[in-house]
């Protein structure tokens, strides 16, 4: 039952290091209680969105920064983007794969769009949990310069990168709606994102601008739009 899923998945969720830390951070910039945090949404502090640079052209179409074989379930959640950029990924794309394990395996490029070892990303279980706290400006801008990012769960159904997206107008790709959130409220915000099996991807910019409303009135403390 739905009910009882997102009851589950509230429960394991809530307490994600990094989240909260977030959370934490947010309430502390209103002055809110942080005794009184409200987990129904994930929220990001003003450093990140207040940073990301919305100038930059849309120079990538599909991207996916991240890690994937780092643990078991991480990639049995993510397994899916492989047949995704082999069909996909061209010369307009951008793919790093960022953790120890995947780049030992992938030892060659899997085509001219793969930075995985031209480039060096954070991988927050590969840090202490002080040092996952960091806004990766490249990161932001790669995803900013991306008109779609591939959006797998991580370890958990859901990963942060789905909110990401939103922040940096990107428009999600995902296997199935369940990658979509974190908590039964999220669930009933109606984000415009792609299935990984939809026969076409346009990138339509008011799906960008709706996505980013929703992030700013859910997902940050700042904001209250009509």
């Amino acid at each position: 039952m739905l009910i009882k899923t997102n009851y589950i998945r509230m429960k394991y969720y809530l307490f994600s290091p990094k989240l909260k830390m977030w959370y934490i951070e947010s309430y502390k910039e209103k002055n809110k209680n942080i005794k009184k945090i409200d987990h129904s949404y994930a929220v990001y502090p003003k450093r990140f969105y207040k940073n990301i640079d919305y100038n930059l052209q849309k120079s990538y179409d599909f991207c996916f920064i991240g890690s994937l074989y780092i643990d078991k379930q991480t990639f049995l959640n993510r397994k899916w983007i492989l047949p995704f950029i082999k069909n996909h990924f061209n010369k307009n794309s951008y793919l790093q794969f960022t953790d120890k394990k995947t780049k030992n395996i992938f030892k060659k490029e899997l085509g001219v769009f793969d930075y995985t070892h031209k480039k060096e990303g954070l991988v927050p279980k590969e840090v202490s949990i002080d040092n996952r706290n960091f806004f990766d400006k490249e990161y932001f801008d790669n995803l900013t310069k991306s008109k779609f990012c591939l959006c797998p769960g991580g370890d958990k159904k859901y990963s942060m990168r789905f909110y990401e997206c939103l922040m940096c107008k990107c428009i999600p790709i995902v296997e199935n709606k369940e990658e979509t959130y974190r908590s039964k409220d999220e669930s009933k915000l109606g984000y415009k994102y792609y299935l990984s099996n939809s026969k076409e991807f346009i990138y339509k910019p008011e799906w960008a601008e709706y996505n980013y409303k929703l992030f700013l009135k859910y997902h940050t403390l700042e904001y209250v739009l009509k």
